[in-house]
């Protein structure tokens, strides 16, 4: 088969050639409700055909005739095709298919990716009714490669982790512009955990506001919240140790003295805010949390440390020697 005969299809097959079948199988069932009877279409043809919307309506006439003569001299009786030849004659119609054919592309190589990392979930399978209506909504409107990439991630996602993204997080992606996207980024930025530290920045001036702008995007919380510790218990000598912020496999430990007044205050993502943060570029965990660490309360405070796990731990903080 040329590069001129290969049906979508066939394009987004090529990049799972490594992908274990059982996930191949499961990807395919979920892009034949995502396109439907254009995965019998020749790629080549769809972008052909797309590029011409821009052009006159003349133009953009003869495209679509020229299309149905292929699908006509080339599968007259292949009720798929036909089925896709509708869908695709109108350029409205055009822009939606080729803009899920590009998603499909990009889920196909970020499922590939997740396989080749071997960070795929066992149970993997393909997204019910309900959340696939709301996707295809999204991703035939996905224009720009950004949102085209960011669809395809979560397709991806959701078939290799079932539940990964709800329904409200495919609304929020879909209505996400510039200006709360720059936003959100920055915010992620300085995540430590399901939260940013509430520091000085988000109190007032261009960091308040732009907290006010994400809470109305439904992206982070509405109002600060204080982690308390638990009940005092030594498992130190005479220290207990209370783990105030954590991310993966990284996470602050505060040894403490009984008396310790500590609490860290923090804003929290909410549910769809950790959803669209787990399809960006991970924050610098060390970073954020070193910094915030250093704000919490010294009193009877032994020492604050950073860990990550199978490693030794790093010194955040430690309390002055008492001079002799």
């Amino acid at each position: 088969m040329t590069d001129s005969e290969q049906t979508g299809l066939a394009l987004i097959q090529d990049s799972l050639s490594m992908v274990p079948e059982p996930i191949q199988n499961t990807f395919i069932k979920s892009l034949s409700r995502l396109l439907g009877g254009a995965m019998s279409i020749p790629a080549a043809k769809l972008k052909q055909i797309a590029q011409g919307i821009e052009d006159t309506t003349t133009a953009r006439s003869n495209l679509s005739n020229a299309l149905a003569k292929v699908v006509a001299n080339t599968s007259s009786n292949d009720p798929l095709v036909m089925q896709a030849a509708t869908q695709v004659l109108l350029p409205d119609s055009i822009r939606k298919v080729t803009n899920k054919l590009a998603v499909a592309q990009k889920a196909a190589e970020h499922v590939a990716d997740e396989a080749a990392a071997g960070t795929a979930d066992d149970g993997a399978s393909p997204p019910d009714d309900d959340w696939m209506n709301q996707f295809m909504r999204g991703a035939e409107d996905a224009s720009s490669q950004r949102l085209q990439d960011l669809f395809g991630r979560i397709l991806a996602g959701q078939i290799l982790h079932p539940g990964a993204f709800g329904v409200a997080t495919l609304r929020a992606v879909s209505e996400l512009d510039q200006g709360i996207a720059s936003d959100f980024v920055q915010a992620w930025s300085k995540s430590v955990g399901g939260g940013v530290d509430y520091t000085l920045e988000w109190k007032r001036g261009d960091g308040y506001m732009r907290w006010r702008r994400l809470i109305e995007a439904g992206l982070l919380a509405d109002s600060e919240t204080d982690r308390m510790l638990p009940d005092f218990e030594a498992v130190v000598g005479e220290l207990a140790a209370w783990q105030p912020m954590y991310a993966e496999n990284q996470s602050i430990i505060v040894l403490h003295h009984e008396g310790f007044p500590g609490h860290w205050t923090f804003i929290a993502f909410t549910r769809i805010g950790r959803e669209i943060g787990a399809l960006l570029e991970k924050p610098n965990y060390r970073e954020n949390m070193m910094q915030a660490a250093l704000s919490l309360p010294k009193e009877k405070v032994k020492e604050i440390r950073y860990h990550v796990s199978g490693k030794a731990p790093e010194i955040v903080w430690s309390a002055p020697t008492p001079n002799p």
